[in-house]
């Protein structure tokens, strides 16, 4: 993992869920979150089972919820990449399934998460972990 930083995006892997967002939005002003989710399932980025326990599928998951909690704070994303996205819109339903995979990576689901074993005990990284979640609850 080439991390650089306590978010996901500060990553080769989260670096590589941006691309694959700016490749999709390109020439669009507004983008679904499921279609997104499934965007990133289709890509092999998310697993099709919310449950499952993978590396890359976690840290898909808090990439593209860190974009997201932006577009909630600030009403756009912070890429110039993506200056043309003006929209991210969701269903209740669709936000709380991106909580939920975040969520399950923080509460170390199953007891053998790499990404949450890799960061254990870096307080910086469960604050901003904590934070996403939070961030994301706002809307619900």
């Amino acid at each position: 993992m080439g991390s650089w930083g306590k978010a996901s995006l500060e990553s080769d892997e989260g670096l590589d869920v941006l691309d694959a967002l700016i490749e999709y939005a390109m020439d669009r002003k507004s983008v679904k979150l499921k279609d997104l989710i499934a965007h990133y399932r289709k890509l092999g980025l998310l697993a099709e089972d919310p449950e499952e326990e993978d590396f890359l599928y976690d840290n898909t998951a808090i990439a593209l919820a860190e974009i997201v909690c932006a577009y909630i704070e600030n009403g756009k994303t912070k890429y110039e990449e993506l200056s043309d996205l003006k929209e991210i819109i969701w269903e209740t339903e669709d936000l709380l399934e991106l909580k939920q995979l975040v969520q399950q990576v923080l509460d170390n689901k199953g007891g053998e998460r790499e990404l949450y074993e890799l960061r254990d005990g870096d307080s910086d990284w469960i604050k901003h972990i904590e934070n996403v979640v939070r961030i994301l609850s706002k809307p619900l």
